[in-house]
């Protein structure tokens, strides 16, 4: 009953990565906030999916900087879903300060896969947030 009576409000922003990944978050007006990432370049059996947990600093008039920590997962593979152990440190820069709505977006994000080397990603892609920006 508690949680029916409560009127909560959600900002939810899209973003189109560069290597044909798709990016749904939470707030970013937020301290902490969550990504879901799907990376579609690859198999229907290939492709992977990341849930990320964001620390997000307090925003600048044009950019607004990000870290967090996340788990990359193959939920289509036979065996062995785990892919990778990401920690994304993310930039969001507003180019237009009266639309701060869309947004640019770099994220640079060391990859611990199990078993093998490290590996180091970079993302950059193009963010629409609905609701209310801060």
């Amino acid at each position: 009953m508690l949680l029916i009576s409560m009127n909560l409000q959600s900002q939810v922003g899209v973003t189109a990565y560069s290597i044909y990944a798709l990016g749904v978050n939470t707030s970013q007006n937020h301290r902490i906030s969550g990504e879901l990432k799907l990376f579609t370049n690859r198999s229907y059996e290939d492709i992977l999916t990341e849930l990320n947990g964001f620390y997000n600093f307090k925003a600048r008039e044009y950019h607004r900087f990000s870290v967090g920590v996340g788990l990359n997962l193959g939920p289509f593979k036979d065996s062995d879903n785990v892919y990778a152990i990401t920690i994304p440190a993310a930039i969001e820069i507003y180019p237009l300060k009266e639309l701060r709505k869309i947004s640019i977006l770099f994220e640079l994000a060391p990859e611990i896969r199990p078993g093998e080397d490290l590996n180091i990603r970079f993302l950059w892609g193009i963010r629409y947030s609905f609701g209310k920006q801060n």
